[in-house]
């Protein structure tokens, strides 16, 4: 028989698993207080909360229903095609596509997200301002190897789709930042591969795409 903490624990993960996907938050640590609070009160012990990698076990499981569509697979494809086009645009900054634009498990809430490598980020923001681009700066915090370190970046929107770029010093292109979920490098994807992903996926016919704030 499961436990009223288990089952509470099973209830956590689904809503915050449920959160993420319907609302893109991308936070776990605020996707599980959000859910906590819609279930009424906290965990007496941290421990009681569902780990990262159960809640993304449970959003990949939703994202497998949800991307069985033909609408979600034309949105995929929209994001992809902007991701391309702003890879194009970044060439000299060797750009690579990340997340769940490159592995297919993008929602309407999905930005397309990138790294670019640069000696400094005013290069980048240098290159925009001349070629009239509106951008807004951020920071992102990533870890690289055993290390937790705040990397600029900056957002702008590429044929109606939201674009943030995470802008890494010039040696960074040879070690991935970790996953948050999984701890190992997340996977970058070059030009030519995004190239082949649009090459293998059928056209299909997509409502205009949202803002997200994938990341």
């Amino acid at each position: 028989m499961t436990s009223p903490d288990s089952r509470r624990r099973i209830l956590l993960t689904q809503e915050a698993a449920r959160l993420m996907v319907e609302e893109g938050i991308k936070d776990f640590g605020v996707a599980k207080r959000k859910a906590s609070r819609h279930l009424g009160g906290g965990p007496r012990n941290t421990k009681d909360l569902p780990t990262n990698r159960e809640i993304q076990d449970e959003v990949e499981l939703r994202l497998r229903m949800y991307r069985d569509t033909p609408d979600s697979r034309a949105h995929l494809r929209v994001l992809r095609e902007a991701a391309l086009d702003a890879m194009r645009f970044f060439a000299e900054f060797r750009p690579r596509l990340v997340g769940s634009v490159l592995d297919g498990t993008a929602t309407e809430h999905s930005d397309v997200n990138l790294h670019l490598f640069s000696e400094t980020a005013e290069d980048v923001e240098i290159f925009l301002h001349d070629s009239g681009i509106p951008f807004e700066r951020a920071v992102h915090r990533r870890q690289v190897g055993k290390e937790a370190d705040e990397f600029p970046a900056i957002a702008l929107v590429v044929d109606g789709v939201r674009v943030t770029a995470t802008i890494f010093p010039p040696e960074g292109i040879r070690q991935a930042p970790r996953s948050s979920v999984t701890g190992r490098p997340v996977d970058r994807a070059k030009i030519p591969q995004v190239e082949a992903l649009l090459a293998e996926e059928p056209e299909e016919s997509a409502p205009p795409p949202g803002t997200g704030t994938d990341d």
